[in-house]
């Protein structure tokens, strides 16, 4: 779907026309498609935490307590930053798309809504990981993501198994007996640690999304220009959620709520409540990967906008 055509106006006309009597949504959705590129040099250049901060404390309490897994001695802060590092390459993909509206004279629609919703869950993986004040909690999430990947892990080796069960001239001997025994120790080691450890089973999506929303209306970030503060996340994130699932699976009962221009409000909906907790997940993953109180590092790729944020939580939710 495209901007409606005017007769007698050009195409530059009709958009200026439309945002007009539209409350200038095409207006904040340009501005949010900017705000969506800003974090994407942070996402190239990951760090890791600095030896005094409490994400460096979560890694060693991790590797005391389980030390089986494939997690490694990095492990709450490799769980919590990849999502986040995905959430700003989604984002950074938005921004083209919003920032090629006019030249392709297509708004790009379902690409973007996609790529939001795909964000969206990205962070908020973050935000429930490192979001408790208790260390003991936030180790004892990592390993309940832990377990969940190291399960979907087996289920992949699975089906690989399968193929190569079915046919084996496909694949040369040697790789058939490799494969076989990298299954064997996998398995070994996935059992043991079922066996070792408790654990709890992770939230569904859906619920991820609803916690690290609430989250985030508890914590307002410092750089919030009032989206978050006047109108909550919550129940904007629950809404985009649901309705971005029809996009996501090519289902069809969105378009009844989302005729002619109407679209458009939901596009810039879905910008706002998915940059602002991407935002939320990177500004709580360098604050717990400072030393508490700790200055902006040197190398920082963080925009200098969201050190307000930063500097706060590091304070207030990682100080003792």
């Amino acid at each position: 779907m495209s901007i409606p055509n005017l007769g007698g106006v050009t195409a530059e006309q009709a958009e200026a026309l439309f945002n007009l009597t539209n409350n200038g949504v095409l207006t904040r959705i340009d501005q949010r498609g900017k705000r969506a590129g800003e974090l994407f040099q942070w996402g190239l250049h990951p760090r890791t935490a600095e030896p005094t901060s409490p994400l460096a404390g979560d890694d060693a309490a991790f590797a005391a307590a389980y030390p089986l897994t494939l997690a490694g001695p990095q492990a709450v802060t490799e769980h919590a930053l990849f999502p986040a590092m995905s959430a700003t390459e989604s984002l950074h993909t938005v921004a083209i798309l919003v920032a090629r509206r006019k030249s392709d004279r297509q708004p790009h629609i379902t690409e973007i809504l996609q790529l939001c919703r795909v964000a969206m869950e990205c962070a908020a993986l973050t935000i429930w990981l490192l979001g408790d004040l208790d260390r003991d909690v936030r180790r004892d999430r990592c390993m309940a993501e832990e377990m969940e990947q190291l399960e979907q892990r087996r289920r992949y080796l699975v089906i690989g198994e399968q193929d190569e069960t079915a046919r084996p001239s496909r694949f040369p001997p040697q790789m058939l007996v490799e494969n076989a025994e990298h299954r064997r120790k996998y398995n070994a080691m996935l059992d043991a640690a079922k066996s070792a450890y408790t654990f709890e089973k992770t939230p569904s999506f859906t619920r991820m999304i609803r916690e690290s929303a609430q989250w985030v209306d508890t914590h307002v970030p410092a750089h919030d220009s009032g989206e978050i503060a006047n109108n909550g996340l919550e129940s904007s994130a629950r809404q985009f959620y649901s309705y971005g699932s029809s996009f996501i699976h090519g289902y069809k009962w969105m378009t009844e709520y989302s005729r002619s221009g109407t679209v458009f409000p939901l596009i810039a909906d879905a910008l706002a409540v998915t940059l602002n907790m991407a935002e939320s997940a990177v500004c709580l993953f360098e604050a717990a990967s400072r030393a508490p109180g700790g200055a902006r590092p040197e190398s920082s790729y963080v925009p200098e906008r969201f050190e307000p944020t930063i500097a706060a939580w590091s304070t207030e939710l990682f100080s003792s």
